[in-house]
């Protein structure tokens, strides 16, 4: 079995990612929770699908706006609605990820090694693979990605999986929603920003009651932005100075209706990719 883990996969981000389908629209069915389920409702759910959908989060800053479990909230929709359309039972979410080493000294923000991540998910897909489930789509709305650090979050999953591809154990496939295009969608940014206009937007959406709009705020121009970039492309010896917001982008060009416009067409292109591959006994 092989799962394409490439860093030179669609626009050279790694991972993989299924095709928009057009107009179409995803419906979400019954959705098939481990965590609500009992052995052997698991065991009976493995005679139908071996495929798994393992959310993962993190519990980091996002903003004077956006809550520690941003990230986390945002994957778990997505992968709430790849389950209910494709019928893949869908884990209990890990809520942990690889954080920027920049946060460490923001309070509540927490995280794991690069290593722990590894075998954190290494440990959970190996007990799965030993009952049967054989390919895991995991997903993640997390990049952690600035100079000199690259896509430790995703490395440390990727890691992770290598040994039993190797061993050809199980197929794990990588979905992280922003390797969608989205620019044209977006009205003061490009791609997506940490806690910025993309990231608001889906929170709108999502999960508006935990939105302090309030206390949206861009990221500063200038010689004060300078100062801002510094402190989180660096790693942190002590708390963010004075004023720090913890956002990046715009956040104030965000809207429930971005929102809404982002999440479907990033959860179209990534439920066609799972549909293709099944997870089903018989696919």
């Amino acid at each position: 079995m092989s799962a394409d883990l490439r860093a030179d996969a669609p626009n050279g981000r790694g991972g993989l990612v299924g095709q928009p389908l057009g107009g179409e629209t995803v419906v979400a069915e019954r959705i098939r929770r481990l965590a609500d389920m009992t052995w052997n409702d698991v065991e009976a759910c493995l005679g139908e699908s071996d495929g798994l959908v393992v959310p993962i989060g993190t519990c980091e800053q996002h903003g004077l706006h956006l809550p520690l479990s941003t990230d986390t909230l945002i994957a778990e929709a997505f992968a709430d609605r790849i389950a209910g359309a494709t019928g893949v039972p869908i884990a209990p979410t890990l809520s942990y990820g690889v954080n920027l080493p920049c946060d460490r000294y923001v309070p509540g923000t927490a995280g794991l090694s690069f290593d722990g991540m590894r075998e954190s998910l290494r440990n959970l897909i190996t007990d799965w693979t030993r009952q049967g489930f054989r390919r895991f789509f995991v997903v993640t709305a997390h990049g952690c990605a600035t100079d000199g650090y690259g896509f430790a979050h995703h490395e440390a999953i990727k890691q992770a999986a290598l040994p039993l591809l190797t061993e050809r154990v199980c197929d794990v496939f990588v979905l992280f929603p922003y390797w969608e295009e989205i620019g044209d969608l977006l009205t003061d940014q490009s791609g997506v920003e940490h806690a910025g206009e993309v990231e608001t937007s889906l929170a709108l959406h999502l999960f508006p009651e935990m939105v302090r709009t309030d206390l949206i705020r861009d990221a500063a121009n200038g010689e004060e932005e300078e100062r801002y970039r510094a402190f989180p492309e660096g790693v942190a010896t002590g708390p963010p100075p004075a004023g720090w917001n913890g956002a990046e982008g715009h956040p104030s060009a965000a809207s429930a209706e971005t929102g809404e416009r982002i999440f479907e067409r990033c959860l179209t292109a990534m439920v066609r990719f799972v549909a293709e591959r099944g997870g089903g006994r018989n696919s």
